[in-house]
């Protein structure tokens, strides 16, 4: 993708020689100029000093303002560069105002809010609407949203099948879970029913027993009887031969 063309030193140095000669004094002039030379050979830090002891003799100068945000932009100072360049653009000169909302533009796209520099250049757009700079960034930065907005499905999917993938995971351990219920609810079931047909066993041993018992005594009764009918046929066999030995004798 192309980059965001930038105007700072351009719209700087046309500022400062069209405006400074009546909005600062001779001693600001000369911070100025001196912030201009240190700006051209890339020093940013000293720039920025002598911009801002310019903007000490005048604070509300919107001008000196729109220097120190180029000075900021430069050293990366993004969040300061915006607040600077916000304060040059309370002005009634149509044209810092209008390179006020470009260099605004810039430093919102540097810090990736894309919506509000879209704004910033469509203002500039409104002001200068010649900007061939502000138009061409302005469909850059259209563009790069439009891109991530595509981007952005394909992004989501990987997270949405790892989601989908988690949930199947929970559905399968759950189905685990309830197989395993179940299965332990069929081995008590067996269980029990082990325990019970082992207590039917035991009481059917149990009146065996008792059974057992109570043949015992009947045929006890029995052999009783049986001996007490052999001990009558004794006696009466003794007693018939006691008769047949008299006879003899």
């Amino acid at each position: 993708m192309n980059k965001i063309i930038s105007k700072f030193t351009l719209v700087l140095l046309l500022i400062l020689f069209v405006f400074t000669q009546w909005a600062y004094s001779d001693l600001s002039r000369k911070k100025i100029r001196k912030g201009i030379e240190s700006y051209e050979q890339a020093q940013w830090d000293e720039s920025l000093q002598y911009f801002q002891d310019a903007l000490l003799d005048d604070p509300e100068n919107p001008i000196g303002h729109f220097n120190v945000g180029g000075s900021q932009y430069k050293r990366k100072n993004y969040e300061e560069s915006l607040k600077s360049y916000e304060k040059a653009t309370i002005t009634q000169d149509v044209y810092l105002k209008q390179k006020s909302y470009y260099n605004l533009g810039n430093t919102y796209y540097q810090m990736n809010k894309y919506q509000e520099s879209i704004q910033s250049y469509i203002k500039a757009l409104d002001l200068d609407p010649n900007d061939a700079d502000a138009k061409y960034n302005l469909e850059l930065v259209r563009a790069k949203l439009k891109e991530m907005a595509q981007k952005q499905p394909m992004q989501n999917q990987p997270q949405q099948q790892q989601q989908q993938g988690d949930q199947q995971n929970q559905d399968r351990n759950e189905n685990n879970n309830e197989n395993q219920e179940q299965q332990r609810d069929q081995q008590e079931g067996e269980q029990q029913q082990e325990e019970k047909k082992l207590q039917q066993e035991q009481q059917k041993t149990e009146n065996k027993k008792e059974l057992s018992k109570e043949e015992a005594e009947r045929i006890l009764q029995a052999l009783k009887s049986e001996e007490k009918e052999n001990q009558k046929l004794r006696r009466a066999k003794q007693s018939s031969q006691k008769v047949r030995v008299e006879k003899d004798w």
